[in-house]
């Protein structure tokens, strides 16, 4: 697969997130474009969707582009809209809970990049029983 520089959203990786709450699409990583040290992904949480808690090794961070919602930091709510920029450290549990009126959509960068590749992978099971 020839490795690409510039991915349009239209192009990226696209599957189901948790229990099927919303999309994740998966433009940046090492398959796709050759990054070996972070991963970039625009997700989006319907409506009212409630996200599942989960953690994993990676440190990563999210930029809301539109929506509002709650995110729990090791269960610490922080109220999120537009123009917030989020970070999660690594094996801290975190979740997101949007808000009834309107989708969320988010940037997350994973560094290292992973969890993407279970993305991919499992889909709205990637992050079970963690």
């Amino acid at each position: 697969m020839e490795k690409k520089c510039v991915v349009a959203l239209k192009d990226a990786v696209t599957g189901v997130l948790h229990g099927g709450a919303g999309t994740f699409r998966v433009l940046i990583d090492g398959e796709s474009s050759g990054a070996k040290n972070f991963s970039l992904l625009v997700n989006t949480m319907r409506a009212g969707a409630q996200g599942a808690e989960h953690k994993h090794p990676e440190e990563h961070c999210f930029y809301i582009l539109s929506g509002r919602g709650t995110m729990y930091i090791d269960g610490k709510p922080f109220e999120v809209g537009p123009e917030m920029a989020v970070f999660a450290p690594p094996n801290v549990p975190h979740k997101f809970d949007v808000r009834p009126e309107e989708d969320l959509t988010y940037v997350v960068i994973y560094a290292p990049p992973g969890p993407e590749q279970l993305l991919k992978q499992k889909g709205e099971r990637a992050f079970d029983n963690q």
